[in-house]
């Protein structure tokens, strides 16, 4: 049986309490504009190499070939809908230039 965290309820409060109850809203300060230079403190910037070194593992490469897959995949579906979808217009407009024409 799944375990349950006992709490106690909390009492509900009437709408005219709880509206008198909320602070006032902080005064907004001026945000000083950042150097154009500045760069966050913990974010770098890599240049195009990985990280890893040495050979990957098996499964490292088992799991990319899998991915590698899955996109391939989906860019061959989304390739189809664009084709199914342009030929569709097509026909659409075929058809109404032959209806039309009547």
């Amino acid at each position: 049986m799944a375990r349950r965290n006992r709490t106690r309820s909390r009492s509900r409060r009437d709408a005219t309490a709880a509206r008198r109850a909320t602070s006032p809203r902080p005064v907004e300060r001026d945000v000083a504009a950042r150097p154009t230079g500045y760069r966050a403190r913990g974010s770098v910037t890599r240049l195009g190499y990985s990280r890893a070194a040495g050979a990957p593992s098996a499964a490292l490469e088992r799991a990319s070939l899998m991915e590698r897959a899955f996109v391939a995949k989906d860019f061959r579906r989304l390739a189809i809908t664009v084709a199914v979808s342009l030929a569709l217009l097509v026909a659409a407009g075929l058809v109404e230039s032959a209806i039309l024409a009547r």
